[in-house]
């Protein structure tokens, strides 16, 4: 008795593990019983901005294409949202055909698990697509201890400081401060005059992130990013908690509004467009709307310029961090779902859709294949497009290199904790303490 009941137990088993199996495996997982081939996608692309646009009126053309194909748009504008969906669809191995990781560390995790296409067969078979993408976009998508390119570079331009000249002008600031100790100097004058001199919002934790970016680039330069995340340096480091001192420095001399902790980037904007800030801090995804006459009627007295540098640490005056963003498609498709997969990925990164990307919505894209119609090209998008070219270090997040999941998170939130009065040794400690935690 004993004998029959462990072996239909065991049969129990083989056949749970069996159905488990079936589950993960993706062929004909996308393809429904109307014989419609169902393409999922997870980008940030949401809103109404004219890159979204773009974006939009490109999948609706390739659904008239493709009447076999169903397109299901996932993408989230929150990154809160787009971060909880893409962890869950991951640990339950239905990822979409064509999504993002953010960064080149945590691509290891999909690489293994053939979650995520090697891009290089694919460039080489189409050359005039492949050829055309700038090199530095495709080498940031070499990821270390792997051969090959996980990912296809869809936007790319610098981060930096959009400012307010009148503003200036009245402060008594002729010009943008180009060094540290003349940006402090702008700060003060810009608080006489009742301004807040950056807006900030904080309560959407990336703007701390990308405010201490600039800061770390500029004092340790771009490899320093990478060593932290090859373990050659720590957090608690000296030159490290310098650079998150430099935040607390900002908070100190009333740099932000004092709420900005509990006010979001699409309020820090607004203050921005209302003349009641003096700079914001962010990409060139926002070119649009600083000329959007429904948003602001600031126009042509907004400017731009790169973050100051540090004096003594003129080296790394043009290490700069850029936003550079992919797409990525899922590693075990097979057969007419990836050949439509990819065939969409290539519509969504072409030269076609790079220029109306820089003609329509003054977007930077990451290929040296189109040209940008000058009577359409605003000021800002012609400064920021010449700006970058004077990179001489190209970095996104410090964390990006970080092999552990969580550091996204985690150095945001210690950064948000100096805005609330938190001491950057403390903050140190903390992101360090989840690296070792996670090497044990």
């Amino acid at each position: 008795m004993k004998k029959s009941v462990k072996f239909l137990l065991g049969m129990v088993l083989v056949a749970s593990l069996f159905v488990v199996a079936s589950c993960g495996k993706k062929e004909g997982a996308d393809k429904k019983e109307d014989g419609k081939i169902t393409i999922r996608l997870l980008t940030r692309m949401t809103g109404t901005s004219p890159q979204v646009l773009v974006y939009k009126e490109t999948l609706d053309q390739f659904a008239k294409d493709y009447p076999e194909v169903e397109i299901v748009d996932d993408s989230q504008g929150d990154e809160g949202a787009f971060n909880n969906i893409l962890k869950t669809s991951r640990a339950s191995n239905d990822l979409p055909n064509i999504y993002r990781v953010q960064g080149v560390a945590n691509l290891g995790e999909y690489i293994d698990n053939n979650l995520i296409m090697n891009m290089d067969d694919a460039f080489k078979e189409d050359k005039e697509w492949g050829d055309g993408f700038v090199e530095g976009a495709l080498s940031y998508y070499n990821v270390p201890g792997y051969e090959g390119t996980y990912g296809i570079p869809i936007e790319s331009g610098l981060i930096g400081i959009y400012y307010n000249k009148e503003l200036f002008e009245k402060a008594g600031i002729p010009k943008f401060p180009e060094t540290w100790n003349e940006f402090e100097d702008a700060i003060a004058k810009l608080n006489k005059i009742d301004v807040t001199p950056i807006a900030l919002g904080a309560k959407a934790n990336y703007t701390a992130g990308h405010l201490h970016n600039l800061i770390f680039y500029r004092m340790l330069g771009t490899q320093k990013a990478k060593d932290l995340g090859d373990r050659k340096a720590k957090w608690t480091d000296k030159d490290v908690v310098e650079t998150l001192d430099v935040v607390k420095q900002l908070t100190d001399m009333k740099a932000f509004d004092e709420n900005a902790v509990g006010i979001d980037d699409q309020i820090a904007l607004t203050s921005f467009f209302n003349g009641e800030s003096a700079m914001v801090i962010t990409g060139p995804w926002n070119i649009p709307h600083f000329y959007n006459e429904e948003k602001t009627k600031l126009g042509d007295t907004i400017d731009f310029a790169k973050f100051p540098y540090f004096e003594g640490k003129e080296e790394f005056k043009d290490e700069d961090m850029q936003v550079i963003s992919p797409l990525q498609i899922r590693g075990d498709l097979e057969g007419r779902e990836k050949e439509l997969t990819l065939e969409l990925a290539k519509r969504l990164s072409n030269a076609e859709i790079a220029k109306k990307y820089a003609d329509e919505a003054n977007q930077i894209f990451p290929r040296t294949d189109y040209e940008v119609d000058p009577e359409k090209a605003t000021k800002l998008f012609l400064k920021n497009s010449d700006l970058a070219k004077t990179s001489t270090g190209i970095a996104v997040d410090v964390f990006d290199y970080d092999p552990v999941q969580s550091m996204q998170d985690v150095t945001r939130n210690a950064l948000v904790g100096i805005l609330q009065g938190g001491s950057p040794e403390e903050a140190a400690e903390t992101i360090q303490r989840e690296i070792d935690n996670n090497a044990k």
